[in-house]
């Protein structure tokens, strides 16, 4: 992954978590001196409790057929959330490595590993350079990470480099385009999400080329799945208020008229009214 959502992107719970003001493009220049990484964590958990983005998660263990005894690789594993789940999916006798390009989400990782006793390798590294050597892996995984990088094709080749021949890859990731609230007149929610779609992400619609570049890649039997993942209101106020004052700034609509779209969300949101979601996309395939 890069310094981004490192890569990583959405979340269910009762408290709203700490993503306001924190855009998605926010990940695309995450760094290392960044001042902290709390706001990205929480935001990051908060994604990660979306139901329907769970039940991807669960179809991609199936299709690889991550058990026991398997080694996986996690491309862009951040702090390690799925790291830490897929540890105790392959025990006895598997192991997982998490890698990613911010020191301080591997040190989170690390921290969390152990809180919890866990066995999980965690390394600092480019996932367009991944620092593994050929035929290292029976699962590799990326999560949200693809659309941040700059160069995807790349970190495609370097999961298939890494995994064994007959090992399996999984790639969840959404489509920028598909993002979908219930707010506004119609010139204004496109505008807005349009300028989102371009702008948050380096690859919006990663998930319409996906399967043609993993087979470029070396990779076969492709299998994609789909989710439209509902928000849940507390996560859809925060970040598409965030979405709607960020097209104003860039002058994709006008201020007043940003002004009202956000007023409507936190309106809809305390009537509890308010619906939103995003496509995600799972893409699988034998190397």
């Amino acid at each position: 992954m890069t310094r981004t959502e490192a890569n990583r992107p959405a979340a269910n719970r009762s408290a709203a978590p700490r993503t306001e003001g924190l855009s998605l493009h926010a990940f695309t220049d995450l760094d290392d001196d960044a001042p902290e990484i709390g706001p990205f964590v929480s935001a990051l958990e908060a994604f990660d409790r979306l139901p329907l983005l769970g039940e991807l998660k669960k179809l991609a263990i199936q299709r690889t057929r991550t058990g026991p005894g398997a080694t996986v690789l996690d491309v862009g594993c951040g702090f390690g959330l799925e790291s830490l789940r897929l540890a105790r999916a392959v025990t006895p006798g598997g192991s997982v490595t998490g890698v990613d390009a911010s020191a301080r989400f591997v040190a989170e990782a690390q921290r969390r590993a152990a809180a919890e006793g866990l066995t999980v390798t965690f390394v600092e590294g480019d996932a367009a350079d991944l620092p593994f050597p050929d035929d290292a892996f029976d699962v590799t995984r990326a999560e949200r990470v693809l659309v941040y990088l700059p160069d995807p094709d790349a970190a495609l080749a370097e999961m298939v480099r890494v995994t064994r021949p007959g090992g399996r890859i999984a790639v969840i990731t959404p489509d920028f385009d598909t993002n979908t609230i219930g707010v506004g007149d119609r010139a204004t929610t496109r505008a807005i999400l349009a300028h989102e779609a371009d702008t948050a992400v380096v690859h919006p619609w990663l998930p319409r080329t996906l399967g043609p570049a993993l087979r470029a890649a070396g990779a076969h039997d492709v299998e994609v799945a789909s989710r439209m993942v509902v928000l849940s209101p507390d996560l859809a106020a925060s970040y598409f208020a965030t979405v709607g004052r960020s097209a104003a700034a860039a002058g994709a609509v006008s201020e007043e008229d940003a002004q009202v779209w956000v007023a409507e969300i936190a309106q809809r949101h305390r009537e509890g009214t308010l619906f939103a979601a995003i496509g995600y996309y799972l893409f699988t395939a034998t190397v």
